[in-house]
Order: structure tokens, then sequence, then C-alpha cells
């Protein structure tokens, strides 16, 4: 049984000592699901402090919906269906990539270590979505989605979380990442010199490749905290269904197999 950072217990008194098991799931969100998923996020950065708000960067409306109903925005909930993590992958104007945004993990629910699992499961959803042509930061022979993430500068936990997964600084973004910018609540300072409030990350192969890896071996995310155990089951269709995890299992051997696949894609 695999897990992100499990606290071990040993078979004596730590069992007994544990306070609480709570059940949850993660799964693709449905069209049904929109108005509550936004109803969330809004409530977030109406009640949370700007510079924790802040950090919750939002996507023009018809973007998130078009993740949604390509089965690409995902949902933590727990045992009674209320709303504990969400994020999605989004396509961008260019063909051949696609960005991981919008995570919000409610405060209740942080570190457990759910903004790494929405970070994995969006790895294998986006790969599965394959593309003819190749994008701007790939190269020629590639033929799945180039994965990109934006952070700000002072989210420190999520910066964390997208370099342990193996995400490496994007020299030069494609200009089609900063669509979403009109959307932003706090566009960065005319005289700071940035274009955008966010650094910019691209997956490369073998850690993608990692990723995908972890995904498929985990039945279920288990993380222990403070005598408090969650164990989240998944629900989704791309690591249960057999078709798909041989298809993901394909790509992993194939992203091994690549020579140097990481060279023509720019980075600091």
């Amino acid at each position: 049984m695999a897990s992100g950072g499990i606290t071990a217990l040993g078979a004596t008194g730590e069992e007994a000592h544990m306070s609480k098991v709570i059940h949850a799931t993660v799964r693709a969100a449905s069209v049904s699901d929109i108005s509550h998923i936004l109803a969330e996020y809004s409530e977030a950065i109406k009640n949370l402090p700007l510079a924790e708000s802040a950090n919750l960067l939002s996507r023009p409306y018809n973007e998130f919906k078009a993740a949604v109903e390509n089965g690409l925005f995902f949902v933590i909930e727990n045992a009674t269906g209320n709303f504990m993590a969400g994020a999605g992958a989004f396509d961008l104007e260019v063909p051949g990539a696609k960005e991981l945004g919008m995570c919000y993990v409610k405060k209740d629910w942080r570190g457990f270590g759910l903004q790494t699992l929405l970070l994995n499961i969006r790895v294998c959803a986006a790969t599965l979505g394959q593309v003819p042509d190749a994008s701007m930061i790939a190269d020629a022979n590639r033929s799945y989605a180039a994965l990109i993430t934006g952070v700000k500068p002072a989210n420190d936990r999520s910066a964390a979380n997208t370099a342990a997964l193996g995400f490496r600084p994007l020299a030069a973004p494609p200009p089609a990442l900063f669509s979403a910018c009109a959307a932003c609540r706090t566009p960065p300072s005319p005289d700071s010199g940035r274009k955008c409030c966010c650094d910019f990350f691209y997956l490369p192969d073998s850690k993608r490749a990692d990723a995908i890896e972890k995904s498929l071996r985990m039945p279920d995310w288990i993380v222990t905290r403070n005598d408090v155990q969650l164990i989240v089951s998944f629900k989704i269709r791309h690591l249960l269904d057999p078709d798909f995890r041989k298809a993901l299992q394909d790509i992993v051997s194939e992203l091994r197999n690549r020579g140097n696949p990481e060279s023509s894609v720019q980075h600091e």
C-alpha cells in the first residue's frame, strides 16, 4: 500500500492512540459540480487573507468549464461529499501544451499532501490527452502535451511541491500562458518588470514517467498527521480502467526509452 508521506504506526499502543480515520475520494468533476466548485473558490477568495487568497489563481470560466467537460478537473471530497480540494489541467491556445493550475486545498486539509496527489493525478490525465503535433517547447518526436505550471514566487509550499515532483524553471514561457492573466486578481505592478505574477515550470519526461509510475502503484493515498489518518480512494477512470492503465504503462516505457528527451526544452 503506497502513500504520500505516511507516518507508520506500530502494532502496539500507537494504533490505539490514533484518534480518527477519515475517508475521502478523488474523482473527475462533472458538469453538475461546476456551481458548487466555483462557490468553494469564491468563498476562499472572499474569506482568506489576501496574501493567501492571492495564491488561488483564477481561470476564465470557459477554460474551467472546458477542463470539467474534458474530465481534466479533479475534486477530493470527504465521505459526506464535502469539498476538500480541487485542481485542473487546462488546454492552452496553442496545441501541444497543458497548464496544471487552479489548485486549492481547504485549510483543514493542508499537510496531508493533497496538492501532491492532485499533481500526480493531473500528470496522468493530461498525458493521456495525446496531441498530433509537437509543441513549441518540445522536440519534433514528442507526441504528448508538454506539462507546465505557474507558481507565485511567494507561494513557498506550492513551489516546494512542484520542485519535489520534478518541475524545472521554464525560461521562455509560450505566450499562450499569459491568456489567463486577464482574470488575475493580483497582477504585478507596472514597475516590477514582470509580465506575469507567476514563475513557470515544466515537467521533464523522466519526471513525468516517475509521477505516472507512482500513481499506477497507489491503490489509495494514505497520510497520517496529528493523530488523524486520511485515506483518499481513487474513483478515476484512467487509474482504474485496465486499458487506460496499460496505456499509461506503455507511455512510461516510451518516456524511459527516449534519448536525451529534455535537450530541446529551454530552462534556467
